[in-house]
């Protein structure tokens, strides 16, 4: 085995999927059979069960695409089953996945020699829990005994940024693949890269692209002959298949050529005969097909810009990811509406999977299988970057059993190549060491480590050497969407606000909203852990839940009683809870893993038909009203409705990625009508807001720490940015903000607790309990009588959780047990 590091970063795309290798200093593409870098993501399992992967699965799609999936991403995370009639056999996304991913890593060994058992894979970054959890199962699947998941366009940064010297400034990261879309901005200082936010799309890719010009074609078709070919009748899927790779390939030849002849004979049968298809389509055609979706793209740059107070103008560079940008009228639109210099020289199709290796080298994930055998000698802990920005950085040192043999009185350090050797460092009472090292300049640098006793004589140590490699690195990866937790009254409690660095971990404390009986199997307090930005929990995504249940409880839940609950993120965004029960001080973990939700038609179609009869309730106030910017966001709107529906009609001919698609778009359009009808409200939510921040003004003034005080300077400022935009969401984010620096000032004052329960006890004959309300308004007041704070608090907990839940809002918010 070489003596190299070998870190591996893989893109598991939409349409293809690409591996890199870097070993501290150059980064590999590998190469399949064929010789080629990319890999289509592409499935065939054939009647006798024999699986097919890559080029060839991709040339049966045509011949036999019963038995052959491709674009199965989009599906990642849901419980939609593939399937494979031939075979008689079902597949699950995430399966499929596996298989690509099993074919890039036996492409490594192939080429390397080394099985790899750890990885770096990207994602999109907007994807969420449930699609990053499948994508981690993939791997295991596939053989990775470890992996790590990394935002596909910071792996294009890092790439990008790899040998880009130490420029300074703004980037934004355009990521168009097969099948989502990401904008992200990212800035770097002193060697480092920072993730400053990000937006997109995971329902805009190249797959889109492929649908507008099939749509344009079959317009064409019914125009000239008379033929009907449509997505929601599943007897036509077959033509659909054939007119879509059809066009996704002469799209392709386009990037070359100004028009491609498009020949499918009897593509389709009626009762009359077959029907051809002959036409040609031109870069013309495809510009006005495709240029609203790349104009939807542009939005959300500029969308992420205006986010944080940024003109197109202050962006040093544009980074171009995946095929679509390949397409000349992409990169011309792009220049025409942002306006940002291209970085050249790179090469779009593989730029996420060498950032992918790149990341794995700093985070030290050597792909290689463990030595059989191991050094020998007395152990040594050693701390060091495995990739740093900083040419001399730190390495510590410290004996780490009293086992191997005798201990060294000093240790040096060398670099391999000679350059450079430490002085002897001696150890120190407790065995430690510090030393700066010198670092080759955007190269690895090895270093031999060895031991000397107290009489010169030498002392074998392990590891008896370590790399370090200088270049670009990453600060921690921002969250790309704010986590909390359903509440019954269909509220949001914000764990982790949009933008969070990870890894983060906090801890609220909830109440309960009824009882749970032990050993009663059927009840149980469910806690629904949701992604969104919206403030109703309903609008959110449900990515993962807990449940206290009767039979596995020590002793009887009251209603009210309380919950810790605890969320925790990993750098890559990978979800554990815990919630400890004080009453019974059991503890429940288990997060059952959610599946996107089914997206079923007939539920699409009327969700569909409810956002209708809203649109049209608003358009005729905005008429009434003379409000011509929401009668341009209505219109907008109404051409999101129609894609919908377009979308659910798909699905009911038997696509699935159609029907997902549309959900989240009537999800969407639901949250913006309902952020319309706020923006009516707007003078009360101002006003609301504006008395809530002057509230805590007050209270953070009077008893809030120094830090506090500049943190509230701060978010007010942010705060009367969106008041003066009149951006609903953010104001609200931002008052959130403020409220909690005002709340956790107040309770500094000596009768907050006091002024709490005189409140709560007012309110006590609402109680669902009320003998429970009214003996615990007794505690109260003897907890006041003895100036016990911490009782009255529980108290006072207790007591606002037996307040009635309307159970309409319960329903709605994930069926949430917890206030």
């Amino acid at each position: 085995m070489s003596s190299r590091p070998l870190f591996l970063g893989i893109d598991l795309g939409t349409t293809n999927s690409t591996a890199a290798v870097f070993d501290g200093e150059e980064v590999t593409l590998v190469r399949n059979a064929l010789g080629t870098a990319l890999t289509p993501s592409v499935v065939r399992i054939d009647a006798a069960g024999r699986t097919t992967v890559g080029h060839k699965a991709r040339r049966l799609l045509e011949t036999d695409p019963a038995n052959t999936r491709s674009e199965f991403k989009r599906l990642m995370g849901t419980s939609q089953a593939l399937e494979f009639p031939a075979a008689k056999l079902t597949r699950r996304p995430e399966e499929l996945a596996a298989e690509v991913l099993r074919s890039l890593r036996a492409d490594v060994q192939q080429q390397l020699g080394v099985a790899p058992e750890r990885a770096v894979i990207s994602v999109p970054a907007l994807f969420e829990l449930p699609q990053s959890a499948a994508t981690s199962e993939a791997a295991r699947l596939a053989g990775f005994e470890r992996v790590e998941l990394i935002q596909e366009p910071v792996a294009s940064a890092i790439a990008a940024g790899w040998r880009a010297g130490e420029d300074v400034g703004a980037w934004l990261v355009y990521d168009l693949g097969g099948g989502t879309f990401d904008a992200s901005l990212l800035e770097t200082r002193e060697g480092l890269l920072r993730v400053v936010g990000h937006d997109g799309d995971n329902f805009l890719g190249g797959r889109d692209f492929d649908w507008s010009l099939v749509d344009r074609l079959l317009a064409e078709l019914e125009a000239q002959q008379g033929v009907r070919i449509s997505r929601a009748d599943p007897a036509h899927a077959a033509a659909l298949r054939q007119l879509k790779l059809a066009v996704e390939e002469a799209k392709i030849e386009l990037s070359r050529a100004p028009e491609v002849p498009l020949l499918l004979p009897g593509l389709f049968r009626t009762g009359s005969g077959a029907v051809d298809l002959d036409t040609v389509l031109t870069r013309e055609a495809v510009r006005e097909a495709c240029t609203p979706l790349v104009d939807r793209s542009v939005a959300v740059c500029l969308r992420l810009l205006k986010a944080h107070g940024l003109e197109p103008s202050q962006v040093s560079r544009l980074v171009l990811v995946g095929g679509p940008t390949q397409a000349p009228f992409v990169r011309e639109r792009l220049a025409e509406l942002l306006g940002v210099p291209f970085q050249e020289q790179l090469d779009p199709m593989t730029l996420v999977g060498q950032g992918a290796a790149l990341y794995a080298g700093t985070a030290g994930l050597d792909a290689r299988p463990a030595p059989k055998e191991a050094e020998t000698g007395r152990a040594l802990w050693l701390q060091y970057p495995a990739m740093t920005a900083d040419p001399t950085p730190y390495v510590l040192g410290r004996l780490a059993e009293a086992t191997g043999g005798a201990a060294p009185a000093t240790v040096q350090l060398a670099r391999e190549d000679g350059g450079w050797t430490s002085p002897p460092l001696p150890l120190s009472a407790e065995g430690a060491f510090a030393a700066p090292v010198e670092l080759r300049v955007r190269q690895r640098s090895t270093f031999l480590v060895t031991g000397t006793g107290a009489r010169g004589e030498p002392v074998a140590l392990r590891p008896s050497r370590f790399s370090i490699v200088h270049g670009l690195t990453l600060s921690d990866p921002p969250l790309s969407r704010t986590l909390g937790v359903a509440l019954a009254d269909d509220r949001v409690r914000v764990y982790f606000e949009r933008g969070t660095p990870l890894p983060s971990r906090r801890t609220f404390r909830h109440h309960t909203v009824q009882a749970v009986a032990k050993g009663a199997a059927g009840a149980l307090v469910r806690i629904p852990i949701i992604q969104g930005e919206y403030e109703l929990a309903h609008l959110c995504r449900e990515v993962g839940v807990l449940e206290v249940r009767g039979d596995k409880l020590g002793a009887t839940l009251s209603a009210g009683s309380p919950v810790e609950l605890t969320l925790e993120l990993d750098r890559g965004g990978r979800l554990s809870a815990r919630a400890l029960l004080p009453a019974t001080g059991q503890v429940f973990e288990e997060v059952a893993r959610l599946l996107v939700p089914d997206a079923d038609p007939e539920a699409l179609a009327e969700l569909a038909r409810g956002l209708r009869t809203r649109l049209a309730r608003a358009r005729q106030a905005a008429f009434r009203s003379a409000a011509a910017p929401t009668l341009a966001l209505l219109a907008s709107a109404d051409e999101q409705l129609l894609d919908a529906e377009r979308d659910a009609a798909a699905a009911s001919g038997g696509d699935a990625d159609a029907g997902q698609k549309a959900r989240r778009t009537l999800l969407e359009l639901e949250a913006a009508l309902d952020a319309l009808e706020a923006e009516r409200m707007w003078p009360e939510l101002e006003a609301e807001a504006r008395a809530d921040v002057a509230w805590c003004i007050d209270w953070v003034s009077s008893f809030g720490t120094p830090e506090e005080q500049q943190l509230l300077r701060d978010t007010v400022t942010a705060f009367e940015r969106a008041r003066t935009a009149r951006q609903v969401a953010e104001l609200q984010r931002q008052r959130r903000a403020v409220v909690r620096l005002g709340n956790a000032a107040f309770f500094r004052h000596p009768k907050a607790w006091e002024w709490m329960f005189e409140d709560a006890a007012s309110r006590a004959d609402d109680a669902t309990d009320l003998p429970r309300a009214q003996a615990l308004v007794s505690a109260g007041r003897e907890a006041l009588a003895r100036k016990d704070a911490g009782r009255l608090r529980d108290v006072v907990g207790e007591l606002r959780s037996l307040l009635p839940v309307d159970a309409q809002s319960q329903q709605l918010a994930h069926r949430s047990g917890l206030r």
